[in-house]
């Protein structure tokens, strides 16, 4: 057992000592780097971070101090680690259209932008990224070369969307995707590889959110999109923004981009009644709760749900969970809630769910019995 022992705290030491290493960022100024990169005949990596950044102190910690790593980037580059939120950070935010942190540039000699990726990842992979963008002539940099020259084929479009939001540069990803769009005939429109304009995935909120163009071309031409992707995904892609809206209103972040206005979610109604998409009850009844939200009448968006969440799909009895942060802001009550469970409990293959308002129901019979919630 001591053996053993001893034999662990050699291999820690020994892997200590050899991990003694890190990163060399010899400047925090992008001015000084470029300076230095000519003189050198270096390329520069830029570590866009904020102090704050949980990702950002996990890759100085457990990637920028590996030897391998910084023995690479003390012989290959200029390193420079820019505070995005003080001295040169803020221009460059705007300069680089930097959107998630951290975002690592990659600059050539010349002080040219030739490569640009976002995130916290392993060392492995954060290396295969980087030798991919040392090349001046890797796929990203290729994309926006020949899109800067006038080239406007479709596969190069997609291509350099999805790369755009990839770097998390959605003003820009938006914009390109605006671009693409109007280029398209109405059956190319509905092809399932510019099916990401108007579908799923967590940037589509940027180009197919509610009431975009996007999205009321999808609802005005339903049954062509379910004829070239499938029902399933179409239905869902449709039941998921209206979700989103019942939720994001109950949440009141919707209103904080567009103050309420009845008449707005009125036409949303109209739409639904007008397309030819199925279930429309339950897309109805989702665009009545983002009234009810909007009226702060916890009263109305609960009898709503008492009424019709034993009907719903699994993803849209989820604003169950933010009716009850809802009720809680406007004074902790919580209407309906009895109904809601027993229906939740009946329909529902989600134990979380089912407890969840388990548990808001039975505080609300202790509140009534006079004890403490």
């Amino acid at each position: 057992m001591k053996k053993m022992i001893l034999a662990a705290a050699l291999l820690w030491c020994s892997v200590s000592y050899a991990q003694n290493r890190s990163i060399n960022f010899e400047t925090t100024s992008l001015k000084e780097a470029f300076k230095l990169a000519k003189e050198r005949g270096k390329m520069i990596f830029v570590d866009c971070y904020t102090v704050w950044c949980v990702p950002c102190k996990g890759m100085e910690k457990l990637v920028f101090s590996q030897d391998s790593v910084a023995d690479f980037f003390n012989s290959h580059f200029i390193n420079v680690k820019l505070d995005m939120e003080k001295g040169e950070g803020p221009a460059a935010l705007k300069t680089y259209s930097i959107g998630a942190f951290p975002t690592y540039l990659l600059f050539d000699r010349e002080g040219k932008e030739i490569y640009k990726f976002v995130g916290g990842m392993p060392a492995n992979e954060f290396m295969a990224k980087i030798r991919i963008g040392m090349n001046p002539e890797n796929e990203a940099a290729t994309r926006e070369k020949r899109y800067a020259a006038g080239d406007r084929d479709h596969a190069l479009l997609r291509g350099l969307i999805v790369q755009r939001f990839r770097q998390k540069d959605a003003a820009a990803g938006t914009a390109l995707a605006r671009e693409y769009y109007n280029m398209l005939s109405p059956a190319e429109k509905t092809r399932p590889e510019n099916w990401f304009l108007f579908g799923e995935g967590y940037d589509s909120r940027y180009m197919s959110e509610i009431g975009s163009i996007n999205f009321n071309y999808l609802l005005e031409n339903y049954a062509a999109f379910v004829a070239a992707n499938g029902k399933e995904k179409v239905d869902a892609k449709i039941n998921y923004v209206f979700t989103w809206l019942a939720k994001n209103c109950l949440a009141s972040y919707y209103f904080k981009n567009h103050p309420f206005d009845r008449a707005e979610f009125e036409k949303f109604k109209q739409q639904i009644q007008s397309s030819q998409v199925p279930g429309k009850k339950e897309l109805l009844v989702l665009v009545d709760i983002a009234i009810g939200a909007g009226e702060k009448n916890p009263g109305k968006v609960g009898k709503l749900l008492a009424r019709y969440v034993d009907g719903f799909s699994a993803q849209s009895q989820s604003v169950v969970i933010d009716y009850t942060s809802f009720c809680t802001a406007l004074g902790r009550s919580y209407p309906y809630i009895q109904e809601i469970s027993q229906k939740i409990k009946k329909t529902s293959k989600n134990d979380i769910l089912i407890r969840f308002c388990e548990d808001y129901a039975s505080r609300v019979v202790a509140k009534k019995n006079g004890k403490n919630e």
